[in-house]
């Protein structure tokens, strides 16, 4: 019986083989060519990232406060913490002029980094520019 099973092995396919215990392992050589590299110059870039500006301001004035001598002061957007930040609108005492519209700046070279450009911040009753910089 045990020549019987041999002469089956033999003639059997693959898969019978493997129900008879016998690994088949089929080798050849595999030759990967290089890819031929030329040399290039060296090169250096300079990666400029500029933080978006924040989305246009929408907001409605609430009612007016009951006492007199309050301006109302729409909402904002300031950077703060690495990302623009909401202030929301509020009245305050006294009188505040119209918030100017935002300066132009250019950012200074820079060899990487997020130009987070400038915007107007509320002190006390006047605006001041916070200059763009470099994050």
């Amino acid at each position: 019986m045990n020549t019987i099973v041999k002469t089956f092995c033999v003639a059997a396919t693959i898969p019978v083989l493997a129900a008879c215990g016998h690994r088949v392992v089929t080798e050849r050589e595999v030759v990967r060519e290089q890819p031929i590299v030329q040399q290039q110059p060296a090169t250096t870039t300079e990666r400029v990232v500029i933080v978006q500006q924040p989305p246009v301001m929408q907001e409605q004035q609430p009612p007016a406060p009951a006492a007199t001598g309050y301006t109302w002061v729409p909402g904002r957007y300031i950077w703060n913490n690495g990302r623009w930040q909401w202030n929301s609108g509020q009245w305050v005492a006294g009188v505040v002029a119209p918030m100017p519209p935002a300066l132009q700046e250019t950012p200074p070279a820079s060899s990487g980094g997020r130009w987070v450009p400038g915007y107007w911040v509320l002190a006390g009753n006047e605006w001041v520019w916070t200059r763009g910089h470099w994050e």
